[in-house]
């Protein structure tokens, strides 16, 4: 038991209030009030309350009408009735109304009460921890819902794309930059496709990838982007989560400048079983990141691996560095 859990006591007579404060005040933290007005008032200031104790026959207002009022107010915490008068309909209207928890007889012992609010603690902690559950449990399937749209919009969106970047094509005959543009568009959308439903891909297949990315980065930035890539493939056995590299690159080109007078130089090495993705940091003014693309890494990853994607600036230079797994896909 903790002195950190509160307990509110309320009783119209201040020796039963004065003894039980002091047989359990060195296992918890005991509030006591003297009347239920004075108990909502204490419940209204602080809800961080777990377990709440009555009696019933109090002036101007019962113990059942005080707990029936303190449901709004605390509804996860565990009540208890605490009187001398055990007529049954006390109990009955207690149960029904004041959503109690037990019904213990005047006078009690120590050792009764202390098993009663322990019992109470224990239900409190399940009632808590249920809620927590029905919560993520409703988080997860709001999640599901939301990747099954997504999959579905996947299904209707590719054939329409490819039909458009056909007819392009077809209408830009004759200029060959144009339709080789389109078409390193094409190999990239159609990758995407094909490796939607794949956590990982090869370095091989990710290079092949990053080459058509790439090609339309440097048509878009000309002089203002350099991208050094310093790996000697092949590294056969070597996987990393599918479009890993194409994101990073992609945040270097959001966050950084990129002129002719001031390059963005991207670069990609290995440094043992890492690989890393640097870049000249030269952040552009008003942009804010949401970390959305390095968290998605990350959790990712934690489905393959302890070792976790880092993130950092040194020395002018902004670092992203992800595992190198080597995993045999089934």
């Amino acid at each position: 038991m903790s002195k950190d859990i509160k307990i509110l006591y309320v009783d119209d007579e201040i020796g039963n209030l004065n003894y039980f404060k002091s047989a359990f005040r060195r296992e918890f933290n005991v509030l006591i009030a003297e009347s239920g007005d004075e108990a909502l008032k204490i419940l209204k200031e602080d809800q961080n309350i777990p377990v709440i104790l009555t009696d019933q026959r109090m002036p101007k207002m019962s113990g059942v009408t005080f707990l029936m009022q303190s449901i709004n107010l605390v509804p996860d915490a565990i009540r208890i009735l605490v009187t001398g008068y055990s007529d049954m309909e006390t109990v009955i209207n207690a149960i029904n109304h004041g959503h109690i928890y037990y019904f213990i007889n005047k006078p009690w012992s120590y050792d009764e009460m202390s098993i009663v609010i322990q019992r109470a603690l224990d239900t409190y902690n399940l009632r808590v921890r249920n809620k927590e559950l029905q919560l993520l449990n409703e988080q997860q399937e709001k999640e599901k819902v939301s990747a099954q749209l997504m999959m579905l919009q996947n299904q209707i969106n590719p054939h329409f794309l490819f039909n458009c970047l056909n007819n392009l094509t077809a209408l830009v005959d004759g200029n060959d930059p144009a339709r080789k543009f389109i078409g390193k568009l094409s190999s990239i959308y159609r990758y995407l496709l094909e490796h939607k439903d794949h956590h990982l891909a090869s370095l091989e297949e990710e290079f092949d990838f990053m080459d058509n990315y790439l090609y339309l980065q440097k048509v878009r930035f000309g002089d203002s982007m350099s991208f050094q890539n310093k790996i000697d493939l092949p590294y056969p056995d070597l996987l990393i989560p599918s479009g890993a590299i194409q994101l990073l690159v992609e945040n270097a080109i959001k966050h950084n400048v990129a002129t002719v007078n001031k390059p963005l130089i991207v670069e990609i090495t290995i440094d043992g079983e890492w690989l890393v993705v640097r870049n000249n940091y030269q952040l552009k003014p008003g942009v804010e990141s949401t970390g959305i693309g390095q968290q998605n890494l990350i959790k990712r990853y934690s489905l393959f691996t302890i070792h976790s994607p880092d993130f950092y600036e040194e020395s002018g230079y902004y670092y992203a560095k992800i595992p190198l797994l080597d995993i045999k896909i089934k």
